[in-house]
């Protein structure tokens, strides 16, 4: 395993930890030092890339908060406080059918699960002196998109949970981070039948977020060159948007 640059976190839990940005960001941290500890759903695929990073398995629905509790409850006791927990856990459900099961499904796994994990990390973490958790949300999130209005709408109310949050971690001496990638080529964006532009290998997107997380940024965003335009078109009115969003669904691949 390469060297990676140094890190200042000592204990890192990874969330999703499996495949995409959580195997990278693994992956990174083992070779920086750290000691790491994975959560995934899939218990036989998390084993496998556990043993090959040298990591903790400690599989794990994110959706269960009582499960969520007893992991982090038994990582603390296994291993002591974490310094940097990744809640990256994530995807794209599509429910059991209709519009409010598609929501449901995604604002539970996408926004509610992290509330269950810093519900559990909070105290813990506070007893200790500090630590730093950092939600990894989406780009999605800063526009509705056309189909993807439950993913999107689960990474929207995430970044504005972050938001609202932050102060009130702060004032506790907890550091909360905001992650917002962009296109990273991860099974989650296999399905995907339109143009993903500056889209990001794993790698790439974990270095990325690492560098962040040892700075001092609330928001770390990514690619630059996707983050802005989004943001300009963000300031658009709404009217003006739906229209372009309207236009945008008439050329979506059926």
């Amino acid at each position: 395993m390469a060297k990676a640059r140094s890190t200042r976190y000592r204990r890192v839990w990874i969330t999703g930890g499996s495949s995409g940005i959580g195997r990278a960001l693994a992956r990174h941290y083992r070779a920086a030092g750290a000691e790491v500890f994975l959560s995934a759903r899939g218990p036989e695929r998390l084993a496998r890339v556990a043993e090959a990073i040298g990591a903790p398995a400690y599989p794990l629905d994110v959706t269960d908060p009582k499960a969520v509790h007893r992991t982090v409850e038994q990582i603390w006791k296994e291993h002591g406080p974490l310094d940097l927990a990744v809640l990256n856990a994530g995807g794209s459900p599509r429910g059991e059918g209709g519009l409010a099961s598609v929501l449901e499904a995604n604002l539970r796994l996408n926004t509610l699960a992290a509330a269950h994990a810093i519900d559990a990390l909070r105290p813990r973490m506070r007893a200790a002196g500090g630590g730093t958790i950092a939600l990894v949300g989406s780009l999605a999130g800063y526009l509705p998109l056309p189909g993807g209005y439950g993913y999107a709408t689960s990474k929207a109310a995430l970044i504005h949970f972050a938001a609202g949050l932050y102060p009130e971690l702060r004032r506790e001496g907890l550091d909360l981070r905001l992650v917002n990638p962009g296109f990273v080529r991860t099974p989650l964006v296999e399905a995907n039948r339109f143009p993903m532009p500056f889209i990001l290998e794993p790698e790439e997107a974990a270095r990325r977020i690492a560098r962040g997380l040892e700075g001092g940024r609330f928001e770390i965003a990514f690619p630059l060159r996707l983050a802005w335009p989004l943001r300009l078109l963000r300031a658009l009115p709404l009217t003006a948007w739906v229209r372009v969003l309207a236009w945008a669904d008439r050329r979506r691949p059926r």
